[in-house]
């Protein structure tokens, strides 16, 4: 062998060096940022990203939606008038968001640092951006992430910044503006007053520790006096119903999504497992009360009733910043290099999972909708699934919306119908596909509103239904109801309407009311809203149309 030529291990030794790390933690950094840009372009819109953007459309035409969680309708008021179609601008937001993202995994970077060194910080921040359902639902328009960016900003305020008057008002801003995008960042209070006793134990003595809760229980006080009743009682009503119906679910409500999540995220998962034997063996320059703060909001997956998978990106990052204490372990144990190979083949085995076919459902069906009508419609569906047309009901048809709406018996569906015209009707979900349910049914619709939509609308193409009626031969003429006025296309074979004759393919204007009909000779006629309403070219495609989450 020539003495002069490097062994294998000396040719690689440039590995090890500070300057290869850094350069190995930059890859892997972009690696996952493109891979997750991909993803935003390709994945799927889910249905509360859907309705998400209908409230930003809604507000625009100037109805009324709390301004409470609804962070992204002031963000993002602006992108509906840009050219592209609904799904196009949702995408544009999705973009928007992954900032949040970034800010959030630098602030868990800079903070896990300070207890361990800069590739162990480096290793927490990337973990937590490319860990499971973070890496797949950090950029859904929600409220999610930029809660979760204010919050972890408030810690980082907390841990790093000095303690000046400034830094303590701009993290109050960002705790209050945390509130107001989603009343679940109280789940990070256990972090922040971990956090703040951590950095300032010195000072804290039982006076001034009295005199801070004082300070605060009187800044509460001065907030319910002096904020008008419109910004306190929706608070309020919000806080009472939330936290009755999110925490009486039994224990891991949601423990599926738990899983997916632990096992999608392996070095996450590992971290925090050998973070928590760390700190019962009190081993490691981390407080005990410290690390707790941080893991505990994670903990509310024992009980939260809505732990699904895109609210495991608002609650990990304390989380991700309590396990570095296990993240130094494991870079001591595997090395860093390994470590990053296996956070970016995670998530690029994430981005190969995500299923590509469903937002061309999305677009097919979008576009189909824009074939069948000329502008934004009036319309009932379950999820507001075209966001930009106005809802005639703007609540769901699943969920504690149905709950609500059975306990309240009113027949809200009908009542909408008898109201600005509705010829448009999208039959997605159990209720609104169940319009003949059984008297037991408690997850369709009350009798009376099944039988407004069954009768008053007819399938035009897949699941767009339009207003319309199908007449039943019949050798005296019948009375029918017409719910939804407007013009009509007679339809089947000649029709006697009111005493009238029109031929097949006349056009009728119908005024809301009861109408003698017939006699109808033959099967198969029917009033379809609209001028000869096209149909759209393509096949109305099979298959899901959205995620759930």
């Amino acid at each position: 062998m020539n003495p002069a030529a490097p062994t294998p291990a000396q040719g690689l030794s440039f590995l090890r060096s500070p300057r290869a790390g850094s350069a190995l933690i930059w890859a892997a950094a972009a690696i996952m940022l493109a891979l997750q840009i991909s993803l935003v372009f390709t994945k799927s819109l889910n249905w509360d990203e859907l309705f998400h953007f209908s409230q930003i459309h809604a507000a625009l035409r100037g109805e009324h939606v709390q301004w409470l969680q609804t962070p992204y309708v002031r963000l993002f008021s602006w992108v509906p008038t840009l050219p592209g179609s609904p799904i196009d601008h949702i995408i544009l937001i999705r973009l928007l968001l992954v900032p949040f993202g970034l800010i959030t995994a630098l602030a868990i970077y800079d903070i896990a640092r300070r207890f361990t060194d800069r590739s162990t910080g480096a290793i927490a921040g990337l973990t937590f951006a490319g860990g499971g359902f973070v890496f797949e639902h950090s950029f859904a328009l929600r409220a999610d992430m930029i809660a979760a960016a204010l919050c972890t900003a408030v810690l980082w305020i907390i841990a790093t910044r000095p303690a000046r008057l400034g830094w303590f008002l701009l993290a109050i801003l960002a705790g209050a503006l945390a509130f107001v995008a989603t009343i679940k960042s109280v789940l990070y209070t256990p972090a922040f007053a971990a956090m703040l006793v951590w950095r300032f134990h010195a000072q804290l003595k039982p006076r001034s520790i009295a005199y801070a809760a004082l300070l605060g229980l009187a800044l509460i006080i001065t907030a319910l006096w002096a904020l008008p009743s419109g910004v306190i009682d929706p608070i309020i009503r919000l806080a009472g119903s939330s936290f009755d119906r999110m925490f009486g679910a039994g224990l891991f409500p949601q423990r599926s999504h738990l899983l997916v999540q632990l096992a999608s995220a392996p070095i996450l998962t590992a971290g925090i497992g050998f973070a928590c034997i760390k700190l019962a063996k009190r081993d490691g320059p981390m407080p005990r009360y410290l690390a707790a703060g941080l893991m505990l909001p994670l903990a509310s997956v024992i009980l939260y009733r809505n732990a699904y998978p895109y609210f495991f990106a608002f609650i990990m990052p304390p989380a991700a910043i309590g396990a570095a204490l296990g993240f130094a372990h494991l870079r001591k144990s595997f090395g860093l290099h390994l470590l990053l190979l296996i956070i970016a083949a995670n998530a690029a085995l994430l981005t190969i999972a995500e299923p590509r076919d469903m937002i061309g459902r999305q677009r097919i069906v979008h576009d189909g909708i824009d074939t069948i009508f000329s502008g934004p419609t009036r319309f009932i569906d379950d999820i507001a699934f075209r966001p930009d047309f106005p809802r005639a009901v703007p609540h769901f048809a699943s969920g504690w919306a149905l709950q609500n709406y059975r306990a309240a018996g009113k027949p809200v569906y009908r009542d909408a119908l008898e109201g600005d015209a509705v010829p448009f009707l999208f039959l997605h979900g159990y209720a609104l596909e169940n319009l003949s349910p059984r008297g037991d049914d408690q997850f369709s619709l009350l009798p009376s509103d099944a039988k407004a939509l069954r009768e008053n609308y007819i399938e035009h193409w897949g699941r767009v239904f339009v207003a319309g009626k199908i007449l039943h031969t019949s050798k005296n003429s019948q009375r029918a109801e017409i719910l939804i006025p407007g013009i009509y296309t007679v339809e089947g074979a000649d029709l006697a309407i009111d005493g009238h004759s029109y031929a097949e393919g006349a056009i009728v204007k119908l005024a809301r009311g009861t109408h003698e009909m017939g006699p109808v000779a033959q099967s198969g006629v029917r009033l379809r809203w609209g001028n000869h309403l096209p149909v759209p070219d393509a096949p109305f495609p099979d298959g899901p149309l959205f995620t759930n989450y």
